[in-house]
């Protein structure tokens, strides 16, 4: 998933699951306590013993998926940004003045599916948390002269991302591989449309209109806290937030016909990169997003084949980072390398094609399987031990369908991955036809020059 590179309804219960095998745990293990609001609004609790800490986030089902209309790209990002500018009851100086009291950590992310805002401290702020946050989610205040300031910072941050090769390799891949489909652009959006962003005041007021409605909304709050008092706090809080989704229509994209390619010329002498990629399957196809998250680190973890011959024997490359692309809809799997000689871009690209050709036609290695799935539920379990990242992981998942319980049941599938199921995925998926191949170069007159010896038939 780019990005990494990327979720319960019961009476709540001690937080702390009785000790079980492995195999016999859920991927999220704790009980919860789910609410709905008549507005919509999704409120789920969940106790854990952490002591005096509580972590609150806020899922927003919006993200660069959902920017269709043209020009409009990079809305879903902007407004991470603008949520941070106050309201008129509690400004910004205000809101970051009451945070840095209150011990509190704040801070937000976007990307293709989701906004999240999220704060995590001390367990006696909860009730200053939910009436700042409630607060902002309704009554975000801003005029246009601070749209425009607040558009000049995001230009600022897509120059800032632009000297990164990695970031422009991956807009550059996402332009070539879509030609439909929102997934085209990244998060930040396309560059022209950051620049005239400036003019969109009056879009953005309708964009938030669309797209921060307490139905596509679901608060999560992990930690130590009294459910009933945090709940009779949301009610009072958020009771009054109106407003229905009225997302834009989402491109379906066209089933790609023929091999694509790029390449980036790099202005400043850099490692050279190559992404290779294929469109896969979104999320609400479990099997596929289950088999794709096996599939990843069986192709392209520390233990394949391929990155012991690349990365160990023949050392033709530095770092070789899988990308199972599990997102709401369709997206893109895949491997991103970074060759250290340009000269090895072919060999490098040949030996990836041809190790996932080996498992079309039926070159796997059940143990390999076996150990993969259980590697991956295992990392997904150890990261839950802090109220933040419980919530982090709920919070993401759920994005992916706005099921709560989503997580739990792909993980299932994937204890149900078989070894043919990876053969099969890449007879359909993995296809020269349905390959996107990004190489990222040193441009030609900014290589840097050999150095001359001296010696015989050397320079004099």
């Amino acid at each position: 998933m780019l990005a990494v590179p990327l979720a319960l309804v019961l009476v709540a219960a001690p937080a702390k699951p009785p000790p079980q095998t492995l195999a016999a745990a859920k991927a999220f293990p704790f009980k919860t306590e789910t609410h709905a609001l008549p507005n919509g609004l999704r409120v789920v609790f969940i106790p854990y013993d952490s002591p005096g800490l509580v972590a609150y986030w806020t899922l927003m089902r919006v993200g660069s998926r959902n920017e269709p209309e043209k020009g409009r790209s990079g809305y879903a990002h902007f407004f991470e940004h603008m949520m941070f500018r106050g309201t008129k009851q509690h400004p910004s100086d205000d809101y970051n003045a009451t945070v840095t009291r209150l011990g509190l950590n704040t801070n937000a992310y976007t990307s293709l599916d989701m906004t999240v805002y999220h704060l995590y401290g001390p367990a006696k702020a909860l009730p200053t948390i939910i009436e700042y946050e409630a607060d902002r989610f309704q009554n975000l205040a801003y005029d246009e002269a601070q749209f425009k300031t607040e558009a000049g910072a995001i230009l600022g941050e897509y120059a800032k991302s632009a000297s990164n090769p990695e970031l422009k390799l991956a807009e550059v891949l996402q332009d070539t591989a879509f030609e439909k489909h929102t997934y085209k652009h990244t998060t930040l959006g396309f560059l022209r449309d950051i620049q005239a962003m400036p003019s969109g005041f009056d879009y953005s007021r309708e964009f938030f209109r669309r797209y921060y409605t307490p139905d596509d909304a679901t608060v999560v709050v992990c930690g130590d806290f009294d459910a009933k008092d945090a709940l009779e706090r949301i009610q009072k809080a958020y009771g009054g937030w109106r407003g229905r989704a009225d997302p834009a229509p989402i491109p379906k994209e066209p089933r790609q016909a023929k091999s694509r390619r790029a390449t980036v010329a790099w202005k400043s002498p850099t490692i050279p990169r190559l992404a290779i990629y294929w469109h896969g399957y979104g999320a609400q196809s479990l099997k596929d997003a289950a088999t794709q998250i096996v599939l990843a680190p069986y192709l392209f973890g520390k233990t394949s084949p391929l990155y012991q011959q690349l990365v160990l024997t023949k050392q033709l490359v530095d770092t070789m980072e899988g990308d199972d692309g599990v997102q709401r809809d369709p997206s893109l799997f895949g491997v991103l390398l970074r060759v250290k000689d340009e000269r090895n871009l072919k060999a490098t690209e040949h030996a990836v094609v041809s190790d996932v050709s080996n498992l079309a036609r039926g070159r796997v290695d059940a143990s390999r399987v076996s150990a993969i799935k259980s590697n991956v539920r295992y990392e997904n379990i150890k990261q839950l031990d802090k109220p933040d990242a419980i919530a982090d992981t709920l919070a993401r998942y759920t994005a992916l369908t706005g099921e709560l319980d989503y997580v739990n049941a792909l993980y299932r599938e994937v204890d149900a991955v078989r070894p043919e199921d990876l053969v099969s995925f890449t007879k359909k998926a993995l296809l020269d036809a349905n390959r996107t191949t990004i190489t990222l170069t040193t441009a030609a007159g900014n290589k840097p020059r050999p150095v001359a010896r001296s010696g015989k038939g050397g320079a004099k």
